[in-house]
Protein backbone atom coordinates (compact mmCIF):
# COMPACT_ATOMS: atom_id res chain seq x y z
CA UNK A 1 0.00 0.00 0.00
CA UNK A 2 2.99 2.53 0.80
CA UNK A 3 4.33 1.20 -2.15
CA UNK A 4 1.40 2.22 -4.50
CA UNK A 5 0.76 5.43 -2.82
CA UNK A 6 4.22 6.55 -3.31
CA UNK A 7 4.15 5.80 -6.84
CA UNK A 8 1.17 7.60 -7.30
CA UNK A 9 2.47 10.89 -5.69
CA UNK A 10 5.11 10.94 -7.55
CA UNK A 11 2.93 10.76 -10.65
CA UNK A 12 1.16 13.40 -9.51
CA UNK A 13 4.06 15.41 -8.99
CA UNK A 14 5.76 14.96 -12.01
CA UNK A 15 2.51 15.46 -14.37
CA UNK A 16 2.54 18.94 -12.73
CA UNK A 17 6.06 19.23 -13.70
CA UNK A 18 5.73 18.41 -16.98
CA UNK A 19 2.48 20.41 -17.30
CA UNK A 20 4.42 23.33 -15.80
CA UNK A 21 6.81 23.38 -17.99
CA UNK A 22 4.33 23.33 -20.82
CA UNK A 23 2.42 25.96 -19.80
CA UNK A 24 5.51 28.30 -19.72
CA UNK A 25 6.72 27.84 -23.26
CA UNK A 26 2.86 29.14 -23.88
CA UNK A 27 2.64 32.60 -25.22
CA UNK A 28 1.18 35.01 -22.28
CA UNK A 29 -0.89 38.19 -23.26
CA UNK A 30 0.84 40.97 -22.38
CA UNK A 31 -0.99 43.90 -20.57
CA UNK A 32 -3.05 46.60 -23.16
CA UNK A 33 -1.00 49.38 -23.10
CA UNK A 34 -2.33 52.84 -23.91
CA UNK A 35 -0.81 54.35 -27.06
CA UNK A 36 -2.53 57.55 -26.95
CA UNK A 37 -3.45 58.93 -23.81
CA UNK A 38 -6.01 61.42 -23.27
CA UNK A 39 -5.41 64.57 -21.90
CA UNK A 40 -7.56 66.56 -19.72
CA UNK A 41 -5.88 69.61 -18.95
CA UNK A 42 -7.05 71.65 -21.33
CA UNK A 43 -10.61 70.45 -22.16
CA UNK A 44 -11.81 67.74 -24.69
CA UNK A 45 -10.06 66.77 -27.60
CA UNK A 46 -6.85 66.63 -26.55
CA UNK A 47 -4.13 63.88 -26.11
CA UNK A 48 -0.39 63.23 -24.97
CA UNK A 49 1.92 63.33 -27.65
CA UNK A 50 3.76 59.86 -27.00
CA UNK A 51 6.31 59.61 -24.85
CA UNK A 52 6.17 63.34 -24.17
CA UNK A 53 4.23 65.80 -21.55
CA UNK A 54 2.61 67.62 -24.26
CA UNK A 55 -1.59 67.66 -24.72
CA UNK A 56 -1.72 68.13 -28.82
CA UNK A 57 -5.38 68.56 -30.60
CA UNK A 58 -6.04 68.69 -34.42
CA UNK A 59 -9.00 70.16 -36.01
CA UNK A 60 -9.82 72.48 -38.46
CA UNK A 61 -13.38 72.72 -41.05
CA UNK A 62 -14.28 72.19 -44.65
CA UNK A 63 -16.18 75.30 -46.15
CA UNK A 64 -17.68 75.73 -49.46
CA UNK A 65 -18.91 79.12 -50.63
CA UNK A 66 -21.08 80.46 -53.30
CA UNK A 67 -21.52 83.99 -54.27
CA UNK A 68 -23.66 86.14 -56.50
CA UNK A 69 -22.73 89.45 -57.31
CA UNK A 70 -19.90 88.65 -55.09
CA UNK A 71 -15.87 88.99 -55.53
CA UNK A 72 -14.44 85.22 -54.25
CA UNK A 73 -17.78 84.58 -52.88
CA UNK A 74 -17.44 87.15 -50.00
CA UNK A 75 -17.08 90.91 -51.34
CA UNK A 76 -20.11 92.86 -53.30
CA UNK A 77 -18.97 93.73 -56.61
CA UNK A 78 -18.45 97.81 -56.08
CA UNK A 79 -14.77 98.24 -57.01
CA UNK A 80 -12.11 97.05 -59.70
CA UNK A 81 -13.60 95.18 -62.65
CA UNK A 82 -16.23 93.63 -60.89
CA UNK A 83 -17.38 96.89 -59.92
CA UNK A 84 -17.90 97.74 -63.99
CA UNK A 85 -20.73 96.08 -64.00
CA UNK A 86 -20.32 94.41 -67.80
CA UNK A 87 -20.70 90.83 -69.24
CA UNK A 88 -16.90 90.68 -68.85
CA UNK A 89 -16.96 90.55 -65.34
CA UNK A 90 -18.04 87.53 -62.75
CA UNK A 91 -21.78 88.00 -61.43
CA UNK A 92 -21.03 84.04 -59.85
CA UNK A 93 -18.40 83.37 -58.02
CA UNK A 94 -16.83 80.47 -55.64
CA UNK A 95 -14.30 80.15 -52.47
CA UNK A 96 -13.88 76.23 -51.66
CA UNK A 97 -11.72 76.02 -48.72
CA UNK A 98 -10.06 73.27 -46.63
CA UNK A 99 -8.02 74.64 -42.78
CA UNK A 100 -6.22 72.20 -40.65
CA UNK A 101 -5.28 73.18 -37.03
CA UNK A 102 -3.16 71.98 -34.45
CA UNK A 103 -3.01 73.03 -30.87
CA UNK A 104 -0.03 72.12 -28.56
CA UNK A 105 0.30 72.77 -24.90
CA UNK A 106 2.89 71.75 -22.33
CA UNK A 107 3.04 72.92 -18.35
CA UNK A 108 6.32 74.39 -17.50
CA UNK A 109 7.30 77.06 -15.26
CA UNK A 110 6.51 79.65 -17.32
CA UNK A 111 2.71 78.62 -16.84
CA UNK A 112 0.95 77.20 -20.14
CA UNK A 113 3.59 76.98 -23.29
CA UNK A 114 1.31 76.91 -26.35
CA UNK A 115 2.06 77.02 -29.58
CA UNK A 116 -1.16 77.25 -32.60
CA UNK A 117 -1.08 76.86 -36.12
CA UNK A 118 -3.95 77.04 -38.63
CA UNK A 119 -3.59 76.80 -42.39
CA UNK A 120 -5.55 78.16 -45.65
CA UNK A 121 -5.96 76.22 -48.31
CA UNK A 122 -8.17 77.78 -50.85
CA UNK A 123 -9.62 77.17 -54.27
CA UNK A 124 -11.56 79.93 -55.64
CA UNK A 125 -13.07 81.50 -58.36
CA UNK A 126 -12.09 79.01 -61.49
CA UNK A 127 -9.18 76.88 -60.06
CA UNK A 128 -6.90 79.71 -58.75
CA UNK A 129 -5.37 77.93 -55.39
CA UNK A 130 -3.57 79.84 -52.20
CA UNK A 131 -1.94 78.56 -49.53
CA UNK A 132 -1.65 80.91 -46.50
CA UNK A 133 -1.17 80.55 -42.62
CA UNK A 134 -4.24 81.89 -40.36
CA UNK A 135 -2.67 81.43 -36.91
CA UNK A 136 1.05 80.19 -36.17
CA UNK A 137 1.94 81.70 -32.92
CA UNK A 138 3.46 80.82 -29.56
CA UNK A 139 1.82 82.01 -26.11
CA UNK A 140 3.82 81.84 -22.51
CA UNK A 141 4.00 83.47 -19.30
CA UNK A 142 1.84 86.19 -20.73
CA UNK A 143 3.38 86.96 -23.96
CA UNK A 144 1.90 86.16 -27.66
CA UNK A 145 4.57 86.06 -30.20
CA UNK A 146 3.58 85.36 -33.84
CA UNK A 147 0.66 85.17 -36.32
CA UNK A 148 -2.42 85.34 -35.02
CA UNK A 149 -5.35 87.17 -34.63
CA UNK A 150 -5.06 91.08 -33.06
CA UNK A 151 -5.77 91.78 -29.57
CA UNK A 152 -6.63 94.85 -31.05
CA UNK A 153 -9.64 93.49 -32.50
CA UNK A 154 -13.58 94.64 -30.43
CA UNK A 155 -15.99 93.29 -32.51
CA UNK A 156 -16.68 92.14 -35.68
CA UNK A 157 -20.00 91.69 -37.99
CA UNK A 158 -18.08 89.57 -40.28
CA UNK A 159 -18.72 85.50 -39.56
CA UNK A 160 -20.41 86.43 -36.25
CA UNK A 161 -23.28 87.80 -37.65
CA UNK A 162 -22.49 88.08 -41.50
CA UNK A 163 -21.50 85.64 -44.68
CA UNK A 164 -19.64 88.69 -46.42
CA UNK A 165 -16.37 90.12 -45.85
CA UNK A 166 -17.21 93.26 -43.92
CA UNK A 167 -15.66 96.19 -46.16
CA UNK A 168 -16.47 99.19 -43.46
CA UNK A 169 -14.99 97.45 -40.09
CA UNK A 170 -11.79 96.55 -38.46
CA UNK A 171 -11.20 92.40 -38.00
CA UNK A 172 -8.29 90.47 -38.71
CA UNK A 173 -9.96 87.20 -36.97
CA UNK A 174 -10.52 85.45 -40.55
CA UNK A 175 -6.57 85.80 -41.25
CA UNK A 176 -4.62 87.34 -38.22
CA UNK A 177 -1.67 89.47 -38.61
CA UNK A 178 2.04 89.91 -37.47
CA UNK A 179 2.32 91.07 -33.89
CA UNK A 180 4.19 90.95 -30.64
CA UNK A 181 2.05 91.66 -27.14
CA UNK A 182 2.17 91.07 -23.85
CA UNK A 183 -1.18 90.61 -21.73
CA UNK A 184 -2.15 90.99 -17.94
CA UNK A 185 -4.66 89.31 -16.67
CA UNK A 186 -6.62 91.46 -13.31
CA UNK A 187 -9.39 89.17 -12.58
CA UNK A 188 -13.12 89.09 -13.12
CA UNK A 189 -12.24 89.08 -16.23
CA UNK A 190 -10.89 92.16 -17.05
CA UNK A 191 -7.39 92.06 -18.96
CA UNK A 192 -4.93 94.85 -20.50
CA UNK A 193 -2.26 94.05 -23.64
CA UNK A 194 0.13 96.04 -24.54
CA UNK A 195 1.31 95.11 -27.85
CA UNK A 196 2.76 96.17 -31.64
CA UNK A 197 1.06 94.89 -35.22
CA UNK A 198 2.41 95.44 -38.52
CA UNK A 199 0.49 98.48 -39.72
CA UNK A 200 -3.05 98.70 -41.53
CA UNK A 201 -2.20 100.67 -44.48
CA UNK A 202 -4.16 102.57 -46.81
CA UNK A 203 -2.11 104.55 -49.00
CA UNK A 204 -0.24 107.99 -48.10
CA UNK A 205 -1.00 109.47 -51.66
CA UNK A 206 1.59 111.87 -53.42
CA UNK A 207 -0.71 114.71 -55.74
CA UNK A 208 2.01 114.87 -57.87
CA UNK A 209 1.37 111.00 -59.25
CA UNK A 210 -2.78 111.59 -59.75
CA UNK A 211 -3.62 108.39 -60.14
CA UNK A 212 -6.98 108.77 -59.44
CA UNK A 213 -8.40 106.28 -61.49
CA UNK A 214 -12.13 104.67 -61.38
CA UNK A 215 -12.47 102.29 -58.42
CA UNK A 216 -8.60 101.50 -58.82
CA UNK A 217 -6.41 102.15 -55.73
CA UNK A 218 -3.93 105.47 -55.74
CA UNK A 219 -0.34 105.23 -55.60
CA UNK A 220 1.35 104.69 -52.54
CA UNK A 221 4.06 106.60 -51.40
CA UNK A 222 4.47 105.48 -47.57
CA UNK A 223 7.80 105.26 -46.04
CA UNK A 224 8.84 101.98 -45.55
CA UNK A 225 7.93 100.62 -42.34
CA UNK A 226 9.92 101.92 -39.11
CA UNK A 227 7.97 100.71 -36.40
CA UNK A 228 4.93 98.60 -36.15
CA UNK A 229 1.92 100.15 -34.59
CA UNK A 230 1.73 99.71 -31.16
CA UNK A 231 -1.67 99.89 -29.16
CA UNK A 232 -3.17 99.47 -25.85
CA UNK A 233 -5.75 97.00 -25.59
CA UNK A 234 -8.50 97.04 -22.39
CA UNK A 235 -11.12 93.97 -22.66
CA UNK A 236 -13.72 92.97 -19.91
CA UNK A 237 -15.64 89.27 -20.52
CA UNK A 238 -18.13 88.46 -18.11
CA UNK A 239 -21.56 86.05 -18.21
CA UNK A 240 -23.24 89.19 -19.13
CA UNK A 241 -21.01 89.10 -22.88
CA UNK A 242 -17.84 91.43 -23.44
CA UNK A 243 -16.40 95.07 -23.82
CA UNK A 244 -13.47 96.08 -25.60
CA UNK A 245 -11.76 99.42 -26.24
CA UNK A 246 -8.48 99.90 -27.92
CA UNK A 247 -6.26 103.24 -28.63
CA UNK A 248 -3.60 102.92 -31.27
CA UNK A 249 -1.03 105.09 -32.91
CA UNK A 250 -0.30 104.25 -36.79
CA UNK A 251 2.63 106.16 -38.97
CA UNK A 252 1.41 107.43 -42.04
CA UNK A 253 4.89 109.07 -43.03
CA UNK A 254 5.36 109.58 -46.77
CA UNK A 255 8.54 109.03 -48.91
CA UNK A 256 9.71 111.89 -50.99
CA UNK A 257 8.02 114.96 -52.85
CA UNK A 258 9.98 113.27 -56.46
CA UNK A 259 11.12 110.29 -57.30
CA UNK A 260 14.73 111.21 -55.40
CA UNK A 261 16.39 111.93 -52.14
CA UNK A 262 17.52 115.42 -53.16
CA UNK A 263 13.53 116.69 -53.67
CA UNK A 264 13.20 115.98 -49.82
CA UNK A 265 10.12 114.69 -48.24
CA UNK A 266 6.89 115.88 -45.73
CA UNK A 267 7.58 115.72 -42.17
CA UNK A 268 6.70 112.38 -40.12
CA UNK A 269 3.08 112.72 -39.01
CA UNK A 270 1.17 109.87 -36.99
CA UNK A 271 -2.16 109.49 -37.21
CA UNK A 272 -4.18 107.66 -34.35
CA UNK A 273 -7.36 105.18 -34.08
CA UNK A 274 -9.62 104.28 -31.77
CA UNK A 275 -11.52 101.21 -31.87
CA UNK A 276 -14.82 100.17 -29.12
CA UNK A 277 -17.03 97.46 -29.41
CA UNK A 278 -18.69 94.40 -27.54
CA UNK A 279 -21.49 92.55 -27.39
CA UNK A 280 -24.59 91.60 -24.97
CA UNK A 281 -25.58 88.17 -24.41
CA UNK A 282 -30.02 88.11 -24.29
CA UNK A 283 -30.78 84.57 -23.09
CA UNK A 284 -34.26 86.23 -21.33
CA UNK A 285 -34.96 86.45 -25.04
CA UNK A 286 -34.15 83.09 -25.78
CA UNK A 287 -31.39 80.89 -25.25
CA UNK A 288 -28.22 82.18 -27.40
CA UNK A 289 -29.59 85.47 -28.78
CA UNK A 290 -27.34 88.22 -28.69
CA UNK A 291 -26.22 91.74 -29.99
CA UNK A 292 -23.36 93.53 -30.97
CA UNK A 293 -21.56 96.72 -31.33
CA UNK A 294 -18.30 98.42 -32.16
CA UNK A 295 -17.89 102.25 -32.82
CA UNK A 296 -14.09 102.78 -34.60
CA UNK A 297 -12.65 106.50 -35.10
CA UNK A 298 -9.80 107.10 -37.01
CA UNK A 299 -7.19 110.35 -37.70
CA UNK A 300 -4.61 109.27 -40.40
CA UNK A 301 -5.50 105.35 -40.04
CA UNK A 302 -8.60 104.77 -41.94
CA UNK A 303 -7.69 101.36 -42.25
CA UNK A 304 -8.64 100.61 -38.91
CA UNK A 305 -12.21 101.96 -39.09
CA UNK A 306 -12.62 100.13 -42.82
CA UNK A 307 -10.22 97.45 -43.56
CA UNK A 308 -10.99 96.13 -46.17
CA UNK A 309 -12.64 98.75 -47.95
CA UNK A 310 -11.29 99.28 -51.59
CA UNK A 311 -11.80 102.31 -53.68
CA UNK A 312 -15.50 101.97 -54.68
CA UNK A 313 -16.29 102.37 -58.32
CA UNK A 314 -19.82 100.98 -58.80
CA UNK A 315 -21.00 101.86 -62.45
CA UNK A 316 -24.85 101.67 -62.31
CA UNK A 317 -27.18 101.85 -65.59
CA UNK A 318 -27.32 105.30 -67.59
CA UNK A 319 -23.83 105.89 -68.02
CA UNK A 320 -23.59 106.45 -63.91
CA UNK A 321 -21.10 105.30 -61.22
CA UNK A 322 -20.13 106.02 -57.82
CA UNK A 323 -16.86 106.50 -56.82
CA UNK A 324 -14.34 107.18 -53.96
CA UNK A 325 -10.39 107.27 -53.15
CA UNK A 326 -9.27 105.93 -49.85
CA UNK A 327 -5.88 107.37 -48.29
CA UNK A 328 -4.03 107.68 -44.74
CA UNK A 329 -2.47 111.09 -45.60
CA UNK A 330 -2.25 113.44 -48.89
CA UNK A 331 0.17 115.82 -50.17
CA UNK A 332 1.88 117.26 -52.95
CA UNK A 333 5.34 117.23 -55.22
CA UNK A 334 5.47 120.54 -54.46
CA UNK A 335 8.67 121.00 -51.44
CA UNK A 336 7.11 122.13 -47.68
CA UNK A 337 3.69 120.70 -48.40
CA UNK A 338 2.89 118.59 -45.21
CA UNK A 339 0.91 115.46 -45.09
CA UNK A 340 -2.66 116.12 -44.42
CA UNK A 341 -4.32 113.31 -42.55
CA UNK A 342 -7.91 111.54 -43.61
CA UNK A 343 -10.43 111.26 -40.96
CA UNK A 344 -12.34 108.01 -41.19
CA UNK A 345 -15.04 106.35 -38.51
CA UNK A 346 -16.97 103.32 -38.83
CA UNK A 347 -20.09 101.77 -36.73
CA UNK A 348 -21.90 98.63 -37.04
CA UNK A 349 -24.44 96.06 -35.10
CA UNK A 350 -25.84 93.15 -35.14
CA UNK A 351 -28.70 91.12 -33.52
CA UNK A 352 -28.93 87.35 -33.71
CA UNK A 353 -31.87 85.11 -32.62
CA UNK A 354 -32.21 81.41 -32.15
CA UNK A 355 -35.31 79.52 -33.54
CA UNK A 356 -34.33 77.05 -31.95
CA UNK A 357 -30.77 75.45 -31.03
CA UNK A 358 -30.23 74.03 -34.58
CA UNK A 359 -31.97 77.22 -36.34
CA UNK A 360 -30.79 80.88 -36.01
CA UNK A 361 -31.15 84.26 -37.40
CA UNK A 362 -29.09 87.84 -37.53
CA UNK A 363 -29.88 90.99 -38.39
CA UNK A 364 -26.59 93.30 -39.35
CA UNK A 365 -25.82 96.95 -41.11
CA UNK A 366 -22.74 99.09 -41.15
CA UNK A 367 -21.93 102.73 -41.62
CA UNK A 368 -18.32 104.36 -42.78
CA UNK A 369 -17.38 107.86 -43.60
CA UNK A 370 -14.37 109.06 -45.25
CA UNK A 371 -13.58 112.75 -44.94
CA UNK A 372 -10.68 115.46 -46.23
CA UNK A 373 -9.70 118.44 -44.73
CA UNK A 374 -10.27 121.41 -46.22
CA UNK A 375 -6.46 121.51 -47.58
CA UNK A 376 -6.85 117.91 -49.04
CA UNK A 377 -10.35 118.53 -50.82
CA UNK A 378 -8.32 121.80 -52.41
CA UNK A 379 -5.75 119.25 -54.10
CA UNK A 380 -8.43 116.87 -55.11
CA UNK A 381 -10.19 119.68 -56.60
CA UNK A 382 -7.15 120.83 -58.61
CA UNK A 383 -6.40 117.14 -59.48
CA UNK A 384 -9.91 117.19 -60.79
CA UNK A 385 -9.47 119.87 -62.95
CA UNK A 386 -9.88 123.62 -63.89
CA UNK A 387 -14.23 122.99 -63.59
CA UNK A 388 -13.50 122.85 -59.56
CA UNK A 389 -10.48 125.51 -59.04
CA UNK A 390 -7.36 127.01 -60.08
CA UNK A 391 -4.18 124.45 -60.99
CA UNK A 392 -2.12 123.90 -57.76
CA UNK A 393 2.07 123.62 -57.83
CA UNK A 394 2.16 119.93 -57.08
CA UNK A 395 -0.79 118.31 -58.34
CA UNK A 396 -0.95 116.64 -61.65
CA UNK A 397 -4.32 116.69 -63.30
CA UNK A 398 -6.00 113.13 -63.40
CA UNK A 399 -7.48 111.07 -65.54
CA UNK A 400 -10.91 111.81 -63.88
CA UNK A 401 -11.75 115.19 -65.15
CA UNK A 402 -15.02 116.69 -63.32
CA UNK A 403 -17.21 118.60 -65.28
CA UNK A 404 -19.43 122.22 -63.92
CA UNK A 405 -21.58 121.83 -61.78
CA UNK A 406 -19.66 118.85 -59.96
CA UNK A 407 -19.22 118.98 -56.18
CA UNK A 408 -15.60 118.44 -56.26
CA UNK A 409 -15.42 117.01 -52.84
CA UNK A 410 -13.72 113.74 -52.25
CA UNK A 411 -15.71 112.50 -49.26
CA UNK A 412 -17.74 109.65 -49.68
CA UNK A 413 -19.91 107.26 -47.11
CA UNK A 414 -20.14 103.40 -47.62
CA UNK A 415 -22.90 101.48 -45.83
CA UNK A 416 -24.32 97.74 -45.97
CA UNK A 417 -26.74 96.00 -44.29
CA UNK A 418 -28.02 92.47 -44.45
CA UNK A 419 -29.74 89.48 -42.63
CA UNK A 420 -27.76 86.02 -41.96
CA UNK A 421 -29.67 82.71 -41.43
CA UNK A 422 -27.59 79.29 -40.58
CA UNK A 423 -29.06 75.79 -40.01
CA UNK A 424 -27.22 73.16 -38.39
CA UNK A 425 -28.77 70.00 -39.15
CA UNK A 426 -25.95 68.05 -37.00
CA UNK A 427 -23.63 69.35 -34.55
CA UNK A 428 -20.66 70.89 -36.35
CA UNK A 429 -22.46 71.40 -39.77
CA UNK A 430 -23.75 74.69 -40.59
CA UNK A 431 -25.91 75.68 -43.79
CA UNK A 432 -25.84 79.31 -44.24
CA UNK A 433 -27.49 82.11 -46.25
CA UNK A 434 -26.87 85.41 -46.62
CA UNK A 435 -28.25 88.53 -48.60
CA UNK A 436 -26.99 92.18 -48.33
CA UNK A 437 -27.26 95.27 -49.54
CA UNK A 438 -24.32 97.85 -50.50
CA UNK A 439 -24.29 101.34 -50.99
CA UNK A 440 -22.04 104.37 -52.16
CA UNK A 441 -22.93 107.55 -51.29
CA UNK A 442 -20.59 109.01 -54.19
CA UNK A 443 -17.85 111.22 -54.01
CA UNK A 444 -17.38 114.13 -56.67
CA UNK A 445 -21.22 114.11 -57.47
CA UNK A 446 -22.19 115.77 -61.09
CA UNK A 447 -20.80 114.99 -64.09
CA UNK A 448 -17.55 114.28 -65.17
CA UNK A 449 -15.28 112.61 -67.98
CA UNK A 450 -13.67 109.29 -66.90
CA UNK A 451 -11.07 107.53 -68.83
CA UNK A 452 -12.26 104.17 -70.03
CA UNK A 453 -12.78 101.43 -67.32
CA UNK A 454 -12.35 98.11 -68.46
CA UNK A 455 -15.59 97.19 -71.27
CA UNK A 456 -16.27 100.87 -70.06
CA UNK A 457 -15.44 103.28 -72.78
CA UNK A 458 -14.01 106.68 -71.69
CA UNK A 459 -16.82 109.36 -72.19
CA UNK A 460 -19.30 111.21 -69.58
CA UNK A 461 -20.05 110.23 -66.63
CA UNK A 462 -23.06 111.00 -63.84
CA UNK A 463 -21.63 110.53 -60.45
CA UNK A 464 -24.47 109.81 -58.18
CA UNK A 465 -24.75 107.57 -55.55
CA UNK A 466 -25.42 103.54 -56.49
CA UNK A 467 -25.67 100.23 -54.92
CA UNK A 468 -25.78 96.36 -55.15
CA UNK A 469 -27.88 93.66 -53.85
CA UNK A 470 -25.57 90.57 -53.10
CA UNK A 471 -26.16 87.28 -52.13
CA UNK A 472 -24.29 84.21 -50.28
CA UNK A 473 -24.58 80.98 -49.63
CA UNK A 474 -22.19 78.68 -47.32
CA UNK A 475 -21.86 74.93 -46.07
CA UNK A 476 -19.31 74.27 -43.20
CA UNK A 477 -18.56 71.25 -41.90
CA UNK A 478 -16.84 72.06 -38.15
CA UNK A 479 -13.97 69.31 -36.44
CA UNK A 480 -11.76 70.22 -33.24
CA UNK A 481 -9.55 72.74 -32.29
CA UNK A 482 -10.29 76.28 -32.47
CA UNK A 483 -8.48 79.51 -32.35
Amino acid sequence: MKIAKSLLLGSAAGLVAIVGAQAADLPVKAKAVQYVKICTLYGDGYYYIPGSDTCIKVGGYIRADYGYNNTGARTANYSGAAGTQTRVQNDFSTRHRANIQMDARTQSTYGTVRAFMSVHVNNENLGTETVNLSRGFIQFAGFTLGHTKSFTDTFSLGDNYALQQVQNEYSTGANGINQIAYTAEFGSGMSLTVGADEPTRKPSFNFAAASMGTGAALTDSHKGMSFPDPYLAFKIQQAWGYWGTTVLAHDASATYYGATTPTGHPGDRWGYAILNGGELKLPWIAPGDRIGFEFNYTMGAPGYAVKNLSNPGLYGSGNQVAIGWLADAVYTGTAGTALELTEAWSLGAGYEHYWNPNLRTSLYGSYAQIRYNNTARAWFAAAAGPACGAPIAGVAVSAFVAAAGNSCNPNFDFWTAGTRTIWSPLAGLNLGVDIYYTRIKTAFGGTAALAANGARPAGTYAISDQGIWSAIFRAQRNFGAGD
